[in-house]
């Protein structure tokens, strides 16, 4: 046969050998991902035990939402999961913000997420009605690091007590129908609703704004004063349950009575926002300042809480290290911050000259 004839027909079976493998890709390409129920319930069963960020976007009218930022009505907002490139879910939700004083003074209050009617499928939100999300006050660079910085303060106090509130890092897309579909990508945060902490510790919340530090349980409130001290927090009250939780749980080898769980820390010198300010009447200039507002106890009890804190030195230090998302001079401003806390710990006179020097009498 001749060399030309026989270049001919393999360039023939070449050609037919392509078309074939560019049809075979086209209909794989072609075909859709089908979730199954199993898929679905992957992705919100265990919601706030997951390290990593939800991927989230909320179709709403963002200028209407800041116009009746003082209102208590929700407004209507389709809310997209995106779980990897072919899957997808989509659910009719209902946001309004939240927050005296964030409504007056935020560009983007956070905001009530309630997802009653949303029809996602996972047991653990069977009876949750609302989830609060935690949102960039406002659309300027000096406020990037403020959403993340407060998310790893709630990190940390998972690490050191399960009587603490969890949270889900969230990268949040808008599409604001009130401006042609405008489109903004940031960070924001979810916080576990009460009914799923209520029935991860099988507990109860407490209403009432009549307790005191006197009738919680006294040593989760010495927990919750000293790890207060440490991230340079003041702007908490037992009563009037201001920025504090209480719960009662149901299990003998829990603590028992009424326990105490913080939360709302943007005003903690760990997050150091340009904003925050310390309650009015304390003798302290900026927030960065640790003053303790804990109940007086024994000496020995604060040792106790503080040789206890110690061991959590390494994680805590570890997780703010290996956090990627916060830019490395903001991570390294929180780990000083926290290294400070633990140096004065290491002080003979720590519990005297920090902690009893200011702590409250409830006798």
């Amino acid at each position: 046969m001749p060399e030309s004839s026989t270049n001919s027909k393999g360039m023939k079976q070449l050609i037919f050998l392509a078309g074939f493998l560019i049809l075979s890709c086209g209909n794989l390409l072609a075909q859709e991902f089908v979730p199954t129920f199993e898929d679905t319930l992957e992705v919100y069963e265990g919601l706030f035990s997951k390290e990593v960020p939800l991927e989230l976007t909320l179709k709403l009218d963002l200028k209407q939402l800041q116009r009746t930022r003082r209102d208590e009505d929700y407004q209507d907002a389709d809310m997209t999961c995106h779980v990897n490139d072919s899957f997808e879910l989509t659910h009719p939700v209902r946001v309004k913000t939240r927050g005296n004083f964030r409504r007056d003074n935020c560009t983007y209050p956070p905001f009530w997420l309630n997802i009653r009617h949303a029809g996602i499928e996972a047991d653990s939100l069977n009876d949750v009605v609302k989830m609060k999300m935690v949102v960039r006050c406002r659309d300027s660079r000096q406020y990037d690091p403020y959403v993340l910085r407060e998310y790893l303060v709630y990190k940390i106090f998972n690490i050191i007590t399960p009587f603490s509130y969890r949270v889900r890092l969230v990268k949040l897309t808008y599409i604001d129908t009130g401006r042609k579909d405008q489109e903004t990508e940031d960070w924001a945060f979810l916080i576990e609703p009460d009914e799923l902490m209520e029935m991860r510790l099988n507990g109860r919340m407490i209403k009432s704004d009549h307790l005191s530090m006197r009738t919680v349980n006294p040593h989760v409130m010495n927990e919750v004063a000293i790890f207060q001290y440490m991230i340079g927090n003041s702007d908490y009250s037992v009563t009037g349950r201001h920025n504090l939780r209480i719960i009662a749980v149901e299990n003998p080898d829990q603590p028992q009575g009424f326990l105490v769980v913080p939360y709302d820390f943007d005003y903690t010198g760990l997050v150091n926002a340009h904003y925050a300010v310390p309650g009015e009447g304390l003798p302290i200039e900026s927030v960065r300042e640790r003053y303790f507002l804990g109940p007086c106890r024994n000496e020995g009890d604060y040792e106790e809480i503080v040789d206890h804190f110690k061991d959590f030195y390494e994680p805590i230090i570890h997780y703010l290290e290996e956090f990627q998302y916060l830019e490395e001079d903001q991570r390294e401003d929180m780990i000083e911050y926290i290294k400070d806390f633990y140096r004065q710990a290491g002080q003979d006179d720590f519990i005297r000259r920090r902690i009893e020097s200011t702590c409250r009498s409830y006798d």
